[in-house]
């Protein structure tokens, strides 16, 4: 159900970008053209990071299936909140919030769920988000917080509905900042999630090391939009963590044959490990 949610929210959202009043003489018609090309630009790139980007509650419940327990001082704090003084900086809050609430979510961790949730609400007021949630959720589930299945759908409306409405309004690079923070304090969570010692966090450790394909999206997408001064940052911290993800598999000779096979180098993960938690502390402080 969560992947029909998530394609639906998709085609609604792209379907709804590239609507342009007309214009009445040949320079509007000329810049209309290429402000509508712009647009049709930025909305391709968009999608490629919208599509390939997990979302925060499919990272959570990968935590989760792991076995690992839940850590609520892994959370970006709910008093961190006031901090947030920009529509860049509120954007980025927003997807990290998003993704400590599919964390808190899918560990019935109730009275946090409550606390994040309107922390969320708050900042997609902040950014003139005003229909992100139905309000007849938010007042059923207020009335029955223990409702897993209720928190899982108004959990995916705040995360896919942001989106879908900063699209709408071609806020492009607020979108992308959300995206961004969501998957970045998803990776957090995941990464201070696992032991490389322990056998039980092979699979987990390899989920983590397969955003490797979703990193290449988001470098797109910064590499693009550099003069903004808080994404250049953002920018040059993911190249670094594209040549940690190369470097976390290495091939070792089976000696039996002229097989090869790849396992993970330990201590290059450790290196990548470190560099989400400085990217994650760059984007909530």
């Amino acid at each position: 159900m969560k992947k029909f949610i998530w394609s639906l929210c998709v085609f609604l959202l792209f379907s709804s970008c590239n609507l342009l009043s007309s214009k009445n003489n040949n320079k509007e018609l000329d810049e209309y053209a290429l402000e509508r090309e712009l647009i049709q630009e930025n909305t391709e790139k968009m999608k490629r990071i919208f599509f390939v980007l997990p979302s925060p509650m499919e990272i959570s419940s990968l935590i989760k299936t792991s076995g690992v327990l839940f850590q609520e001082e892994l959370l970006n704090k709910t008093e961190n909140l006031p901090g947030y003084s920009t529509s860049p900086s509120r954007a980025i809050a927003l997807g990290v919030y998003c993704a400590d609430l599919s964390y808190a979510s899918l560990y019935e961790q109730y009275q946090l769920v409550m606390e994040y949730m309107n922390v969320s609400r708050n900042l997609a007021e902040s950014l003139g988000i005003l229909k992100t949630v139905d309000p007849e959720k938010i007042r059923l589930l207020e009335n029955n917080v223990m409702n897993k299945n209720l928190i899982v759908d108004v959990v995916s409306d705040i995360y896919l509905e942001s989106n879908d409405q900063l699209r709408e309004q071609e806020r492009y690079s607020l979108a992308a900042l959300m995206l961004i923070g969501a998957w970045v304090e998803s990776m957090y969570l995941a990464t201070q999630s696992v032991q490389t010692s322990e056998k039980t966090h092979e699979e987990l450790i390899k989920q983590i090391l397969d955003q490797k394909l979703s990193l290449e999206s988001i470098k797109t997408v910064l590499r693009d939009n550099q003069s903004d001064s808080m994404i250049k940052p953002i920018y040059l911290d993911v190249l670094q963590l594209e040549k940690l993800f190369e470097r976390s598999f290495k091939t070792i000779n089976t000696k039996e044959s002229d097989d090869y096979i790849e396992n993970v180098d330990d201590l290059v993960f450790v290196e990548l490990v470190a560099k989400v938690e400085d990217m994650r502390d760059y984007l909530v402080y």
